[in-house]
């Protein structure tokens, strides 16, 4: 459900119930694993359904029961602050399986690849609850943060958090917690577009009873949920990830919200990037939500809003700041080509494969053109393998594959593939350009030295250079880098970067590019030091080694040899000792 569209929400109530809230539904709870909303399509329409260990079946036919145990039982902590008091009383089913409660999350493994063009998204509607609580809450949220140490909120009604989108195949766990015990209600849509574009929606109804299941309850009863905005003085900012926290590969949405704002408000953004000392307008962002792609150069931006109505500003928002790190690869991703060499009309095949193996499933591919300044997403490529029809513009194009988590973060990035397209009309003496590296590995803060070898360049040519950090689409021009030698100075974060050198013609046409596919840069300190060590210094460090072990040797014999001769002495002393007693 959209932002400005909600500033209260309440659904209707569900009919009388004849007897409990488990009446003609399957309780499935004791470590049960349920997909709770199961989305599939079926002659081109969307239904929800919920799947169980024994198959499909309908939301309506089943409960989900978190019984009062020892560890569904739970105080909640200062991080939960958003949904009650630190230290009340609250009941959870883990993402984590607790054999004690039903582990519920939700899929979108139920449908085919290639049938939807983009993500699939799961909004929160509403709730209705049976219990004694007056204001019961509950919220889904799943570890966030640099560190996996926060919270990170996905569903809680009332605030920003509404809506969760994921992959077409993907599967998806977290915690659902709740402040009382009763039977609740939630209402979920579900949306997804057909390749065609055309739109698809469904609803559906999850009813959890947390505590004992009682014999008879009273229909649930719609709650008025109210926006978080509803009783703010101030325009508020709010993160779609906890803290402003982004990983490379999540989107930066940043929510503007405030109770004096009208359905088709007006907002001005304003960015101030890390090291800068002005803001400056964004003229592109318009709407209640700022967005950006998460580059380590956004890490340390500050961002706030203004409210306009009239064309006059009625707000302003205290500034947000956004946070950028880049996760560790988990694997190495490998890609190869079916051929070295493409014709125009061929088919190209690249597969990859992870080394080491692991449960993450979820692809993206990404191509740049030769003179482009950035890779751009190969529409709907999802999966491990992936085609591209080859045309004669895609000579000396690019190609890499990554490798994401559930929660989009970027775990492995492969080694840029160069295409060869060898059609008619092709150059007889075509411009190549290779880079020659001082060293294959680098410590961060030493200087590092690139040669481009040029053949067959015409006259008038230049050469530019320019870096992507590893994961990112956009390549950053080197300033004053020019020339046929680049002499750098390299940060800890180029690990993994692609270093591009660019020839260009008299007229500025980009003729041959020439790329370090994956830059090694360690964090060990200068030359000399850790695993940028000469073979001369490992050698030297071998031999001084030695020299200790020998030293050690000889103090060992000697004091060996010293324990000896006092045994002996004091053996040679004790009848002297005994006759005088």
């Amino acid at each position: 459900m959209s932002l400005g569209g909600v500033l209260a929400l309440a659904v209707a109530a569900p009919a009388e119930a004849a007897n409990g809230p488990a009446d003609g539904r399957t309780v499935l709870g004791a470590g049960q694993h349920v997909d709770a909303v199961y989305p599939v399509i079926k002659d081109g329409a969307l239904a929800i359904h919920s799947l169980t260990d024994k198959g499909e079946t309908e939301p309506d036919d089943i409960a989900l029961h978190i019984p009062d145990t020892k560890t569904s039982h739970v105080t909640l902590p200062e991080e939960y602050s958003f949904l009650g008091k630190a230290g009340s009383e609250a009941w959870i089913s883990p993402q984590t399986q607790d054999m004690s409660v039903v582990w519920p999350g939700w899929s979108f493994e139920g449908i085919k690849h290639g049938v939807l063009k983009g993500t699939v998204s799961m909004d929160f509607e509403g709730f209705a609850y049976a219990g004694e609580a007056k204001s019961p809450r509950f919220a889904v949220t799943q570890p966030g943060g640099f560190g996996n140490k926060k919270v990170s909120q996905l569903i809680v009604p009332g605030s920003a958090f509404t809506s969760v989108s994921g992959e077409v195949g993907s599967h998806t766990h977290a915690n659902w917690m709740f402040t009382a015990q009763g039977t609740y209600d939630i209402d979920f849509s579900v949306h997804a577009n057909l390749a065609n574009g055309k739109a698809l929606e469904d609803t559906a109804t999850v009813r959890f009873i947390v505590g004992a299941v009682p014999d008879e309850q009273k229909a649930p009863v719609a709650q008025k949920v109210s926006h978080y905005s509803e009783g703010a003085d101030d325009l508020l900012i709010t993160p779609n990830k906890v803290d402003g926290e982004y990983f490379v590969g999540q989107t930066i949405n940043l929510t503007a919200a405030s109770s004096k704002a009208e359905e088709d408000a007006e907002y001005r953004w304003h960015v101030k990037k890390a090291g800068e000392s002005d803001y400056t307008e964004d003229p592109e962002q318009r709407e209640a939500v700022y967005t950006t792609k998460p580059d380590r150069a956004v890490d340390g931006t500050q961002v706030y809003a203004e409210l306009l109505k009239d064309g006059k500003v009625v707000q302003t928002s205290e500034p947000t700041t956004v946070h950028v790190r880049a996760l560790d690869p988990t694997t190495t991703l490998t890609v190869t080509p079916d051929r070295k060499t493409y014709h125009e009309g061929d088919t190209a095949r690249f597969t990859s494969v992870q080394k080491p193996e692991t449960d993450d499933e979820h692809y993206h591919w990404y191509l740049k053109h030769r003179g482009e300044s950035a890779y751009e997403w190969i529409e709907e490529s999802r999966l491990a393998d992936q085609e591209l029809k080859v045309t004669k513009e895609l000579d000396g194009a690019q190609v890499v594959a990554r490798l994401f988590n559930a929660d989009h973060a970027v775990l492995a990035e492969s080694a840029p593939i160069t295409l060869s397209v060898d059609g008619e009309g092709a150059a007889a003496s075509p411009v190549t350009v290779e880079i020659d590296q001082d060293a294959e590995q680098h410590a961060a803060g030493e200087k590092a030295t690139f040669t481009a070898r040029v053949k067959n360049a015409p006259k008038d040519h230049s050469v530019s250079w320019a870096v992507r950090q590893n994961a990112e689409n956009p390549f950053t021009e080197i300033a004053g880098a020019e020339g046929t030698t680049l002499a750098q100075t390299l940060p800890a974060d180029w690990d993994g970067a692609q270093v591009l050198a660019s020839v260009k013609n008299g007229k500025g046409e980009v003729v041959a590019e020439g790329t370090v596919p994956v830059l090694k840069v360690t964090e060990t300190g200068k030359s000399g030091s850790g695993a940028q060590k000469s073979a001369a210094d490992k050698q030297s460090d071998s031999s001084g080694s030695a020299v200790w072990w020998t030293v050690g040797a000889i103090i060992l014999v000697v004091l060996a040899a010293l324990a000896v001769w006092l045994v002996r002495r004091r053996k040679d002393r004790t009848p002297a000792a005994e006759q005088a007693q």
